[in-house]
């Protein structure tokens, strides 16, 4: 019993995906009405992934420094270690952050976030008071992503939202507990944001038929128009949202849910 995704070359399951895939899109399996579904479809500049761009290099790098964090947080290491590792977690991806940012539509949001990553490796030499102004604007650029994040309905934008947020969100985090300023109610946007993502992105599932696996299994179908199917619906939504925003975000939301 085989696995199969997007790209498989049968008739059979050709034509299995463009009907499910048409009837999905119609439906509020996805969350969509009718014109929002049509501002969904995919194009070469909303929701596909830029070329060379692996959004898995961002989700660990995301993820790096978010740990990072958790253990200042939990008093595991120093501010400077924590700042340190999320600089090079940051770094590791910077390419690919930056081509997901450069696709933001919303361009003070993209300004701000790119300032925030560019910038970032310069904190640590800035004055004090200049280190607080750093903070207090990707505080501010995190709040304009999760306010855009409630109005847009574009799922292409709110992909390329979702991937900003993360890599501003650990920036924001550490910078302002080293200028001083805490995060309770900073963490809470992160949240929201998050579970903005997590909400709209969802892939769309449905129970078929399929002769490989001798019954019924998962269809899921992520709005890029990535597909997967399997027993286990978990995994088929995963592996369908593979190239967005959405598992990154699953994944933020649980590293938070400690801070």
């Amino acid at each position: 019993m085989s696995l199969f995704q997007r790209g498989t070359t049968t008739v059979k399951r050709r034509l299995i995906s463009v009907i499910i895939a048409l009837t999905m899109a119609v439906t509020t399996a996805l969350g969509m009405t009718t014109a929002q579904a049509s501002a969904a479809t995919p194009s070469s500049d909303r929701g596909t992934v830029h070329p060379n761009v692996d959004p898995a290099t961002i989700a660990a790098a995301v993820k790096a420094a978010y740990q990072a964090y958790q253990s200042f947080f939990g008093g595991g290491i120093s501010l400077q270690a924590a700042v340190d590792k999320i600089l090079a977690a940051i770094q590791s991806a910077q390419t690919a952050i930056i081509s997901h940012i450069d696709a933001i539509a919303a361009a003070e949001a993209r300004a701000c976030t790119r300032d925030a990553i560019v910038d970032f490796p310069n904190f640590q030499f800035l004055t004090p008071d200049n280190q607080q102004v750093f903070a207090l604007h990707a505080t501010s650029c995190a709040n304009l992503i999760d306010s855009l994040l409630a109005t847009v309905v574009d799922k292409g934008a709110q992909d390329q939202l979702g991937f900003s947020v993360n890599a501003l969100g650990p920036i924001a985090l550490i910078t302002r507990s080293r200028a001083g300023l805490p995060n309770t109610t900073f963490v809470p946007v992160l949240r929201s944001a998050n579970q903005r993502v997590s909400t709209n992105l969802t892939p769309g599932c449905s129970l078929i038929n399929d002769p490989d696996f001798h019954g019924k299994v998962w269809f899921c179908l992520a709005y890029d128009g990535n597909f997967f199917e399997d027993l286990n619906k978990v995994k088929a939504q995963n592996v369908a949202a593979t190239n967005t925003s959405w598992p990154v975000a699953n994944g933020v939301l649980t590293q938070l849910a400690g801070l």
